[in-house]
């Protein structure tokens, strides 16, 4: 039932969200990633996270059936990071793996992220055997909550031929779509499903801008975003509130935390690089993009689908909509806390 509001001014409706968030965000985020050995997982899930969850570098050890978790609390949540390359490997017992799997993974996962090689000569059977296990015993929420990443894009950007780059790059991101479309349908996976599951090209830290992006990590950073939860899309928020920046917005008050920061800690910030096409690094955490900045589109699906939920709750919100949310997260208060 929707919550009444004993006043629709700006600063009930403030206090209203910020009691919102704070019932609903949850207090734990669960990621699982997976895909091949060398695929850039660990980075990019420590990209996504903005702190060094995961182990970078190929694993010296052989396969021992189990599935390898993370942690570690950021900005008071607790991050929890799978990984699981056993299925794609082969080197693994795939009936034990999966029963550690199903144990360890028993209360679900917020996002499940399939990594794929942008680089690969075709569909390996590797990928599609795991992909045909995971979906399997997984179901459709898989993909309900996945995102398909095709890492190293970055070395897709230059056409051998030396003809069309840009034509070059699109007709190998339309290789990848078609291909993985195919085989989930194959799968039985539902038309609806497989039209949602967002297919994004990510490339290096220190190469962000791909042909059809401006930035790969935001592109990733909002589509993950998207298929989560609400409540699990507030706990992802509020680890990466301090990293993300916003259109038209100066770097003091680029997100809720950068706002809600005492002098002292706004004092020993980094000043942010004039350089727009270059990435913001976070000395604390090696090359570690510290921002993710966030086109106008992209900040406007982010607000939207949080006053939407919001003004499902509070019946007043809906007589505002969500650019109220902008107005409180620009104007030097924390909401989102």
């Amino acid at each position: 039932m929707a919550k009444k509001l004993s006043n629709n001014d700006p600063e009930s409706l403030e206090a209203a969200f910020v009691r919102w968030v704070s019932e609903k965000r949850q207090n734990r985020l669960t990621i699982l990633i997976t895909g091949k050995t060398g695929v850039g997982k660990s980075r990019l899930v420590n990209a996504l996270v903005g702190e060094r969850v995961a182990k970078e570098g190929r694993s010296k050890s052989a396969c021992t059936d189990t599935v390898t978790s993370y942690r570690a609390e950021i900005n008071g949540v607790d991050v929890v990071v799978w990984d699981s390359p056993g299925l794609q490997d082969g080197t693994c017992n795939e009936r034990l793996y999966l029963q550690d799997m199903e144990s360890k993974l028993s209360q679900g996962f917020d996002v499940m992220i399939y990594c794929i090689s942008m680089t690969d000569t075709r569909f390996y059977e590797a990928d599609k055997s795991a992909i045909r296990t995971l979906t399997k015993e997984f179901g459709s929420k898989l993909w309900k909550n996945g995102v398909v990443a095709l890492t190293f894009a970055n070395l897709k950007t230059k056409d051998p031929d030396e003809e069309d780059d840009l034509a070059y790059y699109l007709g190998e991101r339309y290789f990848w779509e078609k291909a993985i479309d195919e085989f989930l349908a194959n799968l039985n996976v539902d038309l609806l499903v497989r039209q949602q599951i967002p297919i994004v090209p990510t490339g290096n830290y220190k190469q962000l801008r791909l042909h059809e992006c401006e930035n790969w990590l935001s592109d990733l950073w909002i589509k993950c975003f998207n298929v989560m939860s609400i409540s699990s899309g507030l706990a992802f928020f509020k680890i990466n509130e301090s990293r993300l920046k916003y259109p038209d917005s100066s770097p003091a008050t680029t997100s809720t935390a950068a706002a809600a920061r005492s002098s002292e800690d706004d004092e020993n910030q980094m000043p942010m690089p004039e350089d727009e096409n270059q990435s913001a690094y976070n000395p604390d955490h090696e090359d570690i993009p510290r921002e993710i900045p966030l086109n106008q589109k992209q900040e406007d699906g982010l607000l939207s689908r949080l006053w939407k939920a919001f003004s499902d709750v509070y019946k007043a919100a809906k007589n505002v909509g969500h650019r109220a949310l902008r107005f409180f997260t620009r104007r030097g208060k924390s909401n989102v806390n």
